[in-house]
């Protein structure tokens, strides 16, 4: 299939038509070859590509030129009413004509489609390219996080934090309603880079698994709820735990990770990445247990639909 140099398609006074259809398996050597140096260590869409074709909650889309596949996305149906678009990439050769904007668009078509009412994605604080394209499509900004990462996985002793009994989910879901870290993190949560509402019926999950640590004051109330996940063994083939969420003022969250820290040291656990809301008290709290963050932090977009 030929390929046309951006220079070449813009020295024409008409633009490459490009077209967005559902993604096939045929288009697996076309996709991968453009992903292969996303960043210094490749991509994980190989590792996906497979489960994103035979989704049901879900649908991966394709853009083309002439029939060559030269943009991706995918987009998963979380609950009834928002969806999350990942994975958007444009061959390098095919960028600046608008292949961004036309695969989300059909991306938003679909998940309306589907009776979705919000769509989110993320994207780095540093990818200006990729925020422009989404201002224009109607997105705007809602939360900003962070990632911090420690291999210094130690015994440490903690005073007032402990795992969440069934019996407190009340109580904690009354604290996060109160707190101004639900409210910068627009009340959502993260795993694997893909963040989803934190609704009662998730808190009351990470209770039932044991994944829910909270942190309470002198007087026996909850001032801090962390929420922790092991996706990264499965997906990354690590030993290793992220949080998902962090609320707290800096006590509370020191304490809060010296009980984490102390539970992986337990289970030989190498490393914990510690994703959060961007807010001071958690981040000192988090560098000052050894957590180093990342050059930089990730924007959270919504769009309603």
């Amino acid at each position: 299939m030929p390929r046309f140099s951006i220079a070449a398609m813009k020295s024409r006074k008409a633009k490459p038509k490009i077209y967005v259809r559902k993604a096939r398996s045929s288009d697996r050597e076309a996709v991968f070859k453009f992903c292969e140096k996303t960043w210094s260590w490749g991509d994980y869409i190989p590792r996906v590509w497979d489960r994103w074709l035979k989704a049901k909650n879900g649908r991966a889309l394709v853009a083309t030129i002439n029939g060559l596949p030269i943009g991706i996305c995918q987009l998963g149906i979380d609950k009834p009413y928002e969806v999350w678009l990942r994975g958007a990439r444009t061959d390098p050769d095919y960028r600046r004509i608008g292949v961004a904007t036309a695969i989300t668009k059909k991306c938003l078509e679909y998940a309306k489609r589907k009776g979705a009412k919000v769509a989110r994605l993320v994207t780095e604080s540093d990818n200006l390219a990729a925020q422009a394209v989404l201002q224009k499509l109607g997105f705007k900004p809602i939360a900003e996080f962070v990632e911090m990462v420690t291999e210094n996985i130690t015994e440490e002793k903690s005073r007032n934090s402990r795992w969440v009994e069934k019996n407190e989910t009340e109580a904690t879901w009354k604290f996060l309603h109160t707190s101004e870290t639900h409210r910068k993190a627009a009340g959502l949560y993260t795993i694997l880079f893909h963040w989803f509402s934190l609704e009662k019926q998730d808190l009351k999950r990470f209770v039932k698994r044991q994944k829910a640590i909270l942190h309470e004051n002198e007087k026996g109330e909850v001032n801090g709820l962390t929420l922790i996940d092991e996706t990264t063994v499965r997906e990354w083939r690590e030993n290793t735990v992220q949080t998902c969420y962090i609320d707290g003022g800096y006590d509370a969250t020191l304490d809060m990770i010296k009980f984490l820290k102390n539970h992986c040291w337990g289970l030989g656990v190498k490393k914990i990445y510690g994703f959060t809301c961007n807010r001071k008290p958690i981040t000192r709290a988090l560098e000052e247990l050894g957590f180093k963050p990342t050059d930089s932090t990730e924007i959270v977009y919504e769009k309603r639909i």
